[in-house]
C-alpha cells in the first residue's frame, strides 16, 4: 500500500495544491482546477480525473468555512467530465447503459423542476436535476472505461485513496480534534461533514472492498484486507453511527444466505422485518443488557436522534403536494425556511429519510417512478451476481435514516454509483460469478 502512495505522489501533490489554493487563494482555485483538469484530460489521465472528482466531493461535504469553495467547484468538475465524454464519445464506447433504467425518473424530475419556475429555489433545483442525471451517465462510463484500460488495479488504487481519507481522519483526531470531532456532541467525523456522513462513507466502502475482494481474490493481500476492515469498523465505532453499523451487519448476513439460495435470502428478509419490530419495541433493554448504552446513544434513541420530528414535519408538508412535487431542492428549501420552528422542537437539519425526501420533492408519482428504476436495477444485477439483493436491502436500510440517495453530487452518491456499476457491468462481474447467479435461478 505504501508503494502505491509513493508511485502516485504526483496525484496527491496535485490534490494538496488544489486544497491549499482553495483555502488561501480565493477565486484563484476557479482557474487553477479547470486548467489542471484539462491537462489531465489531454494526457488521458482518466483515473486521476475520477479520483480528483471524488476528492472534491469529499471536501464539499465538510462544513469548514475554509472548504466552502468545493461546493461550487463540484458543479464545474462534473460539467467538465460530461464535456469530455460528449466530445470524445468514441473512446467511451461501448457506453455503459445503467442510466437508461432511470430515464423515466429523469424526465419526470425535469417536469417537476419546471413547476418550480419562479420559486426561490428554482436555480438550485435546475442544478440538482441536471447533476442527478449526469451522475448516472458520467460516473459509470468513466469507471468502465478506466477498468478497460487499467484492469482491476484501478479498483485497488481507488480503494487506497478512499482508505487514505480514513487515515487522514485518524491523524486529525490527534493533531486537530476541532476538525475531526463535531462541536458540542463530541462525536468523531474525521474529514467528513458529520458523524453520520462518515458512517455512510464507511458502510459503502465496506461493501466495495468486500465485493472486490470476492470478485478478485488476488487484488488485496490478506493483511491489507483485514487492515481495511479494521479501519472501517474503528471509524464506525468512533463516529457512533449505529445505523451504518447495523447496515454492514445486514449486508454481511444477507450475502451469506443469498450465496446459499436466493429463496433463503428472501425468507431471511421477511423474518428480519418481523424480528426488527420486536427488537424495536425492546431495544433499550437489549442495548443496556449488552452494555452498549454509550455507543448507541440511548438519550437520542427514543426520538431517533430527532428524526421523528423531521419525518412528522415532512409528512405534513407532503400533503400540500401529495402526487406531484416541485422538484429537487424543494424539501431542503422549506426545511431551511422552517429552521426556527424545527429548532424549538429539537431538530435543525434535513428530512433524514430518502423516500420521504423523494416524495416531498417529486410527489408520490415521482417516488414510485424512482422506486421502479431503483428495484429494477438490482433485479438486473441479480442476473449477474449474488450480491445484488444484499446490497439493495442494506442500502435501503441506510436510506430510511439518511437522505443520501437524493444527493446528486456527494462522496456517498459517487461510492453508491461505483457499487451499482460493478454489480451491473458484465465486463466487471467475473464470468464465474455470472454463471453461479444463473445456476441458482435455474
Amino acid at each position: 500500500m505504501l508503494q502505491y502512495y509513493k508511485e502516485n505522489k504526483q496525484l496527491y501533490f496535485t490534490l494538496i495544491v488544489w486544497l491549499i489554493i482553495g483555502m488561501y487563494g480565493g477565486p484563484l482555485i476557479y482557474g487553477v482546477l479547470p486548467v489542471t483538469v484539462l491537462l489531465m484530460k489531454k494526457r488521458e489521465m482518466y483515473e486521476e480525473l475520477l479520483i480528483g472528482f471524488l476528492f472534491i466531493l469529499i471536501l464539499s461535504d465538510s462544513f469548514e468555512q475554509s472548504l466552502v469553495f468545493a461546493k461550487s467547484l463540484k458543479n464545474i468538475y462534473i460539467s467538465l467530465l460530461a464535456i469530455f465524454v460528449l466530445f470524445d464519445l468514441k473512446s467511451f464506447q461501448p457506453l455503459n447503459k445503467l442510466y437508461k433504467i432511470f430515464i423515466p425518473f429523469f424526465l419526470f424530475s425535469v417536469f417537476t423542476m419546471l413547476l418550480s419556475i419562479g420559486e426561490p429555489f428554482f436555480f438550485t433545483s435546475l442544478q440538482k436535476t441536471v447533476s442527478y442525471g449526469l451522475t448516472f451517465i458520467i460516473i459509470p462510463n468513466y469507471i468502465v472505461k478506466i477498468y478497460r484500460e487499467q484492469g482491476e488495479d484501478f479498483f485497488k488504487r481507488l480503494v487506497y485513496f478512499s482508505i487514505a481519507v480514513l487515515i487522514i481522519g485518524f491523524i486529525l483526531k490527534y493533531t486537530s480534534p476541532n476538525i475531526a470531532y463535531l462541536g458540542e456532541s463530541g462525536r468523531y467525523k474525521g474529514v467528513l461533514g458529520n458523524p453520520n456522513g462518515l458512517g455512510i462513507y464507511c458502510f459503502l466502502l465496506f461493501i466495495i472492498i468486500f465485493i472486490l475482494n470476492d470478485f478478485y481474490p488476488q487484488l488485496f493481500s490478506k493483511q491489507e484486507y483485514m487492515l481495511f476492515i479494521a479501519m472501517i469498523v474503528y471509524s464506525l465505532i468512533l463516529s457512533g453511527s449505529r445505523n451504518s453499523l447495523i447496515a454492514i451487519l445486514l449486508f454481511f448476513l444477507f450475502q451469506r444466505f443469498f450465496s446459499l439460495s436466493p429463496f433463503l435470502g428472501f425468507i431471511l428478509f421477511l423474518i428480519f422485518l418481523i424480528v426488527a419490530e420486536i427488537i424495536n419495541n425492546n431495544l433499550t433493554n437489549i442495548i443496556l443488557s449488552l452494555g452498549l448504552g454509550d455507543f448507541f446513544r440511548l438519550n437520542t434513541l427514543k426520538e431517533a436522534g430527532g428524526r421523528y420530528i423531521a419525518w412528522d414535519f415532512a409528512w405534513k408538508q407532503i400533503q400540500h403536494n401529495f402526487f406531484i412535487g416541485k422538484g429537487f431542492a424543494y424539501d431542503e428549501y422549506y426545511m431551511g425556511v422552517q429552521y426556527k420552528e424545527l429548532s424549538i422542537l429539537g431538530h435543525q437539519c434535513c428530512v433524514h429519510n430518502t423516500f420521504l425526501s423523494f416524495w416531498r420533492a417529486q410527489g408520490l408519482i415521482g417516488l414510485l417512478i424512482y422506486l421502479r428504476s431503483y428495484i429494477l436495477m438490482f433485479i438486473k444485477a441479480a442476473k449477474k451476481t449474488k450480491y445484488a439483493f444484499p446490497v439493495m436491502f442494506s442500502i435501503t436500510f441506510t436510506a430510511m435514516f439518511e437522505s443520501w440517495l437524493l444527493a446528486s453530487l456527494s462522496a456517498f452518491a459517487f461510492l453508491g454509483m461505483f457499487i451499482y456499476t460493478i454489480i451491473n457491468s458484465e465486463e466487471i462481474v467475473p464470468q464465474t460469478e455470472q454463471l453461479m447467479a444463473i445456476e441458482k435461478k435455474v
